[in-house]
Parts: C-alpha cells; sequence; structure tokens
C-alpha cells in the first residue's frame, strides 16, 4: 500500500505496517506526560487534593483514555523496542481454548529503561465460532454479538511482535502459551513478566494483582477488556518508587535506594542471567525442606520436579545446601528471559 502522493505516512506504514490490519487502534492524543490529570473533574479534583493528605482516605483516579506519544514525524525513535500485550481467551488452556481478543502497545526506551515513545494500542477481536461460557462473558465483557464473524489479522500481530525486542505481559506465562501455539515464528522472543519479576512486596506494596497493584499507586482502570489491561499495565510501569535500600536484585531492605520506574525495573530484572536449580530425584520425604527453602512444584510435563531460580552468584551456596540435606546434585539450567516463563 503506497500512500497518495503529499499524503503524510501514518504512523503503521512508517513502521513498516502498511496493511488494514492497523489501523484499528486505539488514542491518538500526542504527549509524553504520564501522570496527567487534564481528563478529571477541576472542582472534584480539588476536592481530592484536599482529602490526600489525610490518612483516613485514600483517593483513587480514573485513568485517562489511552494515548500515544512518538515523534513528530511519526518513525520510532532509536531505543530498545518493547511489546505490552494481553489477551482474552475461552478458556484456561491453550490446547483447547482459543484467543478472542488480543491488544498489543509498542514502546521505545533508551539504555537506561527511560521511555523515549509509545505507540496507540492495536487490537483485534475473534470469533471463537461457538457461544461464549457466562464466565467469560462476565469476565471479559465481551459478547457473542460483538465477537460474530471478526477475525484477528495474523500477519499484523505477527509482524508487531516480531518488531519487538522483548514482549512484556501482566502474567507471561499465561500469554506466552497462547502466543507461541498461534504464531510458532515467535518461539526466540524473549519474555518479561511484572507479576513475577517486581518484588512488589519488597517495594511495600500488598497482593500482585494488576488492579489492585494500580490502585495502591492511586489509579483505577473501569474495565477488563485486553486494550484497557494493556493500557492499565502501561501506566502501572511508568510508575516511579525508590527501590530498597542496596537491592542487588534480592529485594531486601528497606525502601529508600534511587528512585525507578516499574519498567525500568523490569528491564533489569529480565536482562539478569539466572540459574533454574532443579531437585532432580528428591524424594517425597524432602518436599517440605524443599518448600520452605522457597522452591515450588514445576508441573511442565518435561520436568515435573521442584526447582527455583536463583542468581548466579547464590548457586554454590545452594549446592552445599542440597549435601547437608541429603539430596541428589541438583540439575542447574542457564535461564535467560527466553528461557524465564515457559
Amino acid at each position: 500500500m503506497k500512500p497518495a502522493e503529499g499524503r503524510k505516512k501514518s504512523r503503521a506504514e512508517l513502521l513498516g505496517f502498511a496493511f488494514a490490519g492497523f489501523t484499528n487502534t486505539i488514542g491518538e492524543t500526542n504527549t509524553m506526560d504520564i501522570n496527567i490529570r487534564s481528563h478529571l473533574d477541576p472542582a472534584c479534583e480539588a476536592y481530592a487534593e484536599q482529602l490526600e493528605p489525610n490518612p483516613e482516605y485514600r483517593v483513587l483516579r480514573a485513568l485517562p483514555q489511552p494515548f500515544a506519544a512518538m515523534p513528530s514525524d511519526g518513525a520510532p525513535p532509536e531505543g530498545r523496542c518493547i511489546a505490552l500485550l494481553d489477551v482474552e481467551t475461552t478458556s484456561l488452556d491453550a490446547a483447547s481454548g482459543s484467543i478472542i481478543e488480543i491488544a498489543i502497545k509498542l514502546l521505545w526506551t533508551d539504555g537506561e529503561g527511560n521511555l523515549l515513545a509509545h505507540f496507540p494500542i492495536f487490537c483485534w477481536l475473534e470469533d471463537p465460532g461457538h457461544a461464549l461460557d457466562p464466565a467469560i462473558a462476565k469476565l471479559t465483557g465481551l459478547s457473542d454479538r460483538q465477537l460474530a464473524g471478526k477475525v484477528i489479522d495474523d500477519e499484523a500481530v505477527g509482524r508487531l511482535l516480531d518488531r519487538a525486542d522483548l514482549i512484556v505481559a501482566h502474567n507471561s506465562r499465561f500469554d506466552l502459551q497462547w502466543i507461541l501455539q498461534r504464531w510458532p515464528d515467535l518461539w526466540e522472543k524473549p519474555w518479561a513478566c511484572s507479576y513475577n519479576e517486581i518484588q512488589w512486596q519488597a517495594l511495600c506494596f500488598e497482593g500482585r494483582s494488576q488492579p489492585f497493584l494500580l490502585q495502591q499507586h492511586g489509579w483505577f482502570s473501569r474495565a477488563h477488556r485486553a486494550p484497557d489491561d494493556v493500557w492499565a499495565l502501561f501506566w502501572l510501569l511508568m510508575q516511579s518508587r525508590r527501590d530498597p535500600e542496596n537491592d542487588d536484585g534480592d529485594g531486601v531492605g528497606p525502601v529508600c535506594g534511587a528512585e525507578r520506574t516499574h519498567l525500568q525495573r523490569l528491564l533489569s530484572a529480565s536482562d539478569r542471567e539466572t540459574v533454574r536449580v532443579e531437585a532432580v530425584g528428591a524424594p517425597f520425604s524432602k518436599k517440605d525442606a524443599l518448600r520452605a527453602r522457597g522452591y515450588s512444584w514445576d508441573a511442565h510435563p518435561l520436568r515435573k520436579l521442584w526447582s527455583c531460580e536463583l542468581p548466579t552468584e547464590a548457586v554454590e551456596a545452594e549446592q552445599l545446601w542440597f549435601q547437608r540435606e541429603g539430596l541428589p546434585p541438583p540439575r542447574l539450567v542457564p535461564i535467560t528471559a527466553r528461557e524465564r516463563h515457559r
């Protein structure tokens, strides 16, 4: 598709996406102000500001409508490209279910993880070919009528995700299985998980669910559709807090270190090489000791054993612990962002 003479190319065309699927975007306001409040009623906002200092109240603000922030020519900047992703599905099982909605937002960061630009949200619906389970319809807010005749543009989704250097979801282990089943060419893509790879508890947050984390930062989202969740994830990752003191990645210490966005924190955790320690041949009688040590049962069909992920510098001490406990030597598997959530 070639733009008409004299017409400025769209952002999608400048990215190299020149087909119909990429006209389906949400939000076009171009601004880099992440904590805007201009969408809120000024009179109500004045009351909210009066309440905020009072410890007897907690103020929550609605997220603004999704917006983009790209350079004036629309072309993506030089930097690391990250895809925020969410899928809505007919079930929890990728082998038997199907994707009914997918949303993707591309953003770019510099070498320090600072935000340079962010693209609009792309989203598609798809008819599963059967009536939705009432529980899924209630959870997602989607209806059979909304999905009727809709089809996800597989080529467009594949090209968007292939453009990304890293794919991020709030529960990557869930989303990844659906993506790789439908787009197997993306097998080598690295993934990061904002649910598991940010030490929320060490940062003094309760729980790890995305809506609750967002509320603890003073914001709320009104819906549970894929594009809403992607926008909420973007907003959450743009919030900043101070790192735990002397933070070396283990999440220990009071919150009084350098201030970073959660995106910077996530990128740092994702880039770190770790080792999966697998308790191969561990007897059943050792399950309580392994659980107390921080191991969890890995139900992956090719593993089915107790395992935990450790920084490389902690592996030697862990091997000594196995010896003291009378356990067989563990299997050590190097882990990067390409393997971590599989």
